[in-house]
């Protein structure tokens, strides 16, 4: 039952794995040296060995013919295996794209044998071969069919090395000289094979170093100003090499070691290294690179800037607003982002049309794509502060007497035939002059719609002296009073509310204040106005508050 779901739980990876994405890791299975033939019950040891980096590994699951072992570590340690069995290995993981993913390992057949012939072989595990005379070389031994307790005899030809009998020799050897290694077994399975058995030699050869040295740079061509990386590589160096760093025949005393990286360079400018190696061993003791010669390509200006090409700023929030977005220096097909407040919004297009909040912040960026050498690859325009309001109401214009009011208080531009009125904003204008009024409430970004069209077309009534009359309180709780400073024969006071209706009417006959009482209308703004027995008229605006 495990088994099966565990292969059921393969096989749907494995679907997953087909549609979304090739595999971007490899497992790879191995077995020490010479252990891929053994006796019957020795331990064997495998290792999983996964290529990529960047994947994130879940399990290794471990399989003997087609069995999970249950094992999920990269190790896998048996002493069940018989001869013909197979062990691979799948490897669980997370892909680059974020799914869970797998994929199998070569497989191992497992070759078991009751007659085993025992051998060794030795390789150079440190230094090299030719090398010079003096130095001293490691020479470990690999054994096959060794058993659990074998012994090794190092020999130089026939003689044996003294104190050199472990898996490694480290030794200073003489030109000419052939090492070898004797091994004696005691394997189990190794009859009827002779216990004792030398490795193959290998023949010491001594000679003089000649050190090397070159160089790459990681770009070329560059930009001006641009980090470029150069890397030295070097050979036969011996011990206590170093390098030096040159452009145009001047060292830079601060670049030490196979890595060099500059920003400063210029067209035309020669880098080189020069390798010094004091080793004895080695015959060139100065040894100067390959030569570099450097394409710089200067910088072309660039510069990124908005204009607003439909709307306004300050304006309303329920008023769409486009920018049109400018660049100069970029090249071919460069990337545009637009943001609001930081976020992108739009990409691919140099137009933003969409509706603001106030204090909004848009900035556009343009990103070069095409390679090319310029002062900034991206460069965000200076941010436009947006200023919006809420659209005031649409005001009412009334005609009341010989006064244009508007229904509610506030600032307001006065048009008569479609031309400003300079300086006068209040809520009440006494025209001057016959023709076509109206209207626009003013907020601090966002005016309103036109309000409706009053025609005047008369313009001669006389009017009371407003100097000589004082309104007071104002605002008032309920109790206006009316000073006109002389007495007079009749005065009609009449209260009309912002709609133009008349609220209150008294007839004041021989004096020369008055005292109205508004208690019984509601709080809001009202028109008192004056008439005296000539017929002059003067109109107060007064706000009831209760």
């Amino acid at each position: 039952m495990i088994r099966k779901i565990t292969l059921l739980f393969l096989l749907c990876i494995g679907l997953q794995h087909a549609a979304s994405a090739a595999v971007t890791d490899t497992i790879t299975i191995t077995m020490p040296y010479g252990t891929d033939t053994t006796c019957p019950g020795i331990q064997l040891n495998f290792n999983a060995h996964h290529s990529s980096t960047t994947d994130t590994i879940s399990a290794y699951h471990w399989y003997t013919n087609n069995f999970f072992t249950g094992v999920i570590i990269d190790t896998f340690h048996t002493t069940a295996l018989v001869d013909g069995d197979s062990v691979y290995c799948w490897l669980v993981f997370h892909n680059g794209f974020g799914g869970l993913d797998s994929v199998k390992s070569n497989t191992i057949i497992i070759h078991r044998s009751s007659s085993i012939a025992p051998r060794v072989a030795i390789a150079l595990t440190t230094g090299s071969n030719p090398y010079c005379a003096g130095f001293p070389l490691t020479f470990t031994a690999y054994p096959v069919n060794g058993g659990d307790s074998v012994k090794f005899q190092w020999y130089v030809a026939s003689i044996p090395l003294t104190g050199s009998d472990s898996v490694t020799t480290r030794h200073v050897f003489n030109n000419g000289d052939t090492v070898k290694c004797l091994m004696i077994s005691n394997s189990l399975c190794s009859a009827p094979f002779p216990d004792t058995v030398f490795s193959p030699g290998i023949v010491v050869i001594h000679d003089s170093l000649t050190a090397t040295v070159s160089i790459l740079a990681a770009h070329n061509p560059i930009c001006l100003g641009s980090l470029d990386t150069f890397a030295a590589t070097t050979g036969s160096t011996g011990t206590g090499a170093s390098l030096a760093w040159y452009v145009d025949s001047i060292l830079i005393p601060t670049a030490l070691g196979p890595i060099f990286r500059t920003s400063s360079l210029l067209n035309g400018d020669i880098v080189y290294a020069i390798l010094t190696a004091p080793d004895p061993c080695v015959i060139n003791h100065t040894t100067v690179s390959n030569v570099v010669t450097m394409t710089v390509v200067g910088l072309t200006a660039n510069s990124v800037w908005t204009i607003m090409s439909a709307g306004n700023n300050p304006g309303c929030l329920d008023s769409p607003v486009t920018f049109t977005g400018h660049y100069l220096g970029f090249g071919t097909a460069p990337d545009f982002t637009w943001y609001v407040n930081g976020t992108s919004v739009l990409t691919g297009s140099s137009v933003l049309t969409r509706f603001y909040l106030n204090n909004d912040i848009v900035t556009y960026r343009v990103n070069a794509t095409d390679g090319g050498c310029y002062s900034a690859d991206t460069i965000l325009s200076a941010g436009v502060i947006m200023q919006r309001d809420s659209t005031p109401a649409t005001p009412l214009l009334s005609l009341i007497d010989n006064q244009l009011v508007v229904n509610n208080g506030g600032t307001y531009t006065w048009y008569l035939d479609s031309t400003i009125i300079p300086g006068v904003i209040n809520q009440v204008y006494h025209p001057v002059s016959f023709g076509y009024y109206y209207v626009i409430k003013d907020s601090a970004n966002c005016p309103s719609l036109p309000s409706n069209v009053i025609y005047i077309a008369l313009t001669s009534v006389k009017n009371v002296n407003k100097g000589t009359v004082r309104v007071y309180p104002n605002p008032s709780n309920g109790i206006v009073s009316l000073d006109w400073g002389v007495v007079m024969d009749k005065v009609n006071v009449d209260v009309v509310n912002i709609t133009g209706q008349v609220m209150l009417h008294e007839e004041v006959r021989n004096q020369s204040q008055h005292n109205s009482n508004l208690s019984s209308l509601p709080s809001g703004d009202y028109l008192i106005t004056l008439t005296d027995q000539d017929g002059n008229k003067g109109t107060f605006s007064i706000v009831l508050k209760k």
